[in-house]
């Protein structure tokens, strides 16, 4: 089966819809199909280098800047019907909304079964696509785009992502309900990690609590700084928070202010950013030894770095919101704290870091409850999907 991704983000990212799109590739590619990945022109030289990456990558010009509504679609609407012309794939896979708009455009060209999935996160009323400034625009554009109907199925990842979808009209009879699942794969613990390459000296003797989310507002970056001048007042230990994402951070103005609120409160010398991005191996040592994995996130589709802690055994505290209650469950897989709130996220906190709960209990019943979500069920549960479709096609063109 010849298979078609489009992704604007894409591995080596180890993050969001770019590591998610790359779990599929390589999960396909694994199973004997032939994989060839469209993405933006911009990881080329990264891509170049990375391992693991044993099938076919084509590059597009200009596809992420337009996914994120920084400039037109005549370069990436180009470059990908042409290369979806040379690949002749027997399925398309497209990833998230706006390289979803430009296949749209050109459904009628294709001949094959198309599926789409989404791993941005919608916000009922407020956020659909993450590209727009009004949410009505941001609204009515993700509308367009699932009520098209220039897919033949959608495969969502979360039951939140389901939710989102019929909220903006789409046919439930074309959707699979497919659990996200990380890499846990790459996430060795047994090797080991210089630490001088991202902290300083003595690093690995301090008690930190990490957060190894992108810096985006809605990452709720600010509010675990607040957290951090909260318990380490009232706690005889200091504890570090480490933010995985400042290394190269996602939006450099929010990444400026948290390193003002973090002056602002007198806790810039205990938020530590690594000098260099965290590989998959360094990160997952980072997950062991973290006294506590925290996200506080506003909202997220499913909380694959919560999973990503449960299966490492890590205490974990995450907001009670939509994606991470599909995950955790408080007192008993991890511990829970309201959104946007510092004062509840430092109550959370505090109750593991004072032995409120119990740790191994916890971390036992979050270990087997991370295994529900599996990669080589979802990339089975995929294939299977890509199958009916193709078969589908058939028994069309034998009928007419």
């Amino acid at each position: 089966m010849k298979v078609c991704i489009v992704s604007s983000r894409f591995y080596p990212q180890i993050v969001g819809s770019g590591m998610s799109a790359f779990v599929i590739a390589r999960g396909l590619h694994q199973l004997g199909h032939q994989v060839t990945v469209l993405t933006d022109e911009s990881i080329k030289m990264e891509l170049s280098t990375a391992t693991g990456v044993d099938f076919s990558v084509k590059y597009i010009r200009s596809l992420e800047t337009f996914a994120v509504g920084k400039t037109g679609l005549k370069a990436p609407l180009d470059d990908l019907y042409l290369h979806i012309r040379k690949v002749n794939p027997d399925i398309i896979h497209v990833c998230n909304f706006m390289p979803m708009s430009l296949i749209t455009i050109i459904r009628d060209k294709l001949a094959c079964p198309v599926v789409f999935s989404f791993f941005n996160t919608p916000v009922i009323g407020k956020r659909t696509v993450g590209c727009f400034s009004d949410p009505d625009v941001e609204n009515s554009f993700g509308a367009f785009v699932i009520k098209a109907n220039a897919y033949d199925s959608l495969i969502l990842g979360s039951e939140y992502y389901v939710k989102a979808a019929l909220c903006l009209g789409a046919n439930r009879n074309k959707i699979l309900l497919s659990y996200l699942a990380p890499d846990i794969t790459s996430l060795d613990i047994t090797k080991s990690v210089d630490a001088s390459k991202f902290f300083d000296a003595g690093f690995e003797d301090l008690p930190y609590i990490l957060l190894p989310s992108r810096i985006t507002p809605q990452k709720g970056i600010t509010d675990a700084v607040k957290m951090l001048s909260i318990i380490n007042n009232q706690l005889d230990t200091t504890y570090y928070l480490v933010l995985t994402g400042m290394a190269n951070p996602f939006n450099h103005e929010y990444a400026t202010e948290v390193r003002e609120l973090g002056e602002k409160l007198s806790v810039n010398e205990y938020v530590l950013a690594p000098r260099a991005p965290v590989d998959r191996t360094s990160l997952a040592i980072l997950f062991k030894n973290a006294s506590l994995v925290l996200i506080p996130s506003w909202y997220e589709g499913l909380g694959l770095s919560a999973i990503e802690a449960q299966y490492l055994r890590a205490p974990l505290a995450v907001s009670d919101t939509v994606g991470l209650s599909e995950v955790v469950e408080d007192g008993r897989t991890g511990v829970m704290f309201r959104p946007k709130d510092a004062y509840s996220m430092s109550e959370a906190v505090l109750r593991v870091l004072r032995g409120g709960v119990d740790i191994e209990e916890m971390l036992d019943q979050a270990q087997e409850s991370a295994r529900k979500f599996s990669i080589d069920k979802h990339i089975t549960e995929i294939e299977s999907q890509y199958k009916r479709l193709i078969e589908k096609v058939s028994i069309d063109e034998e009928e007419a």
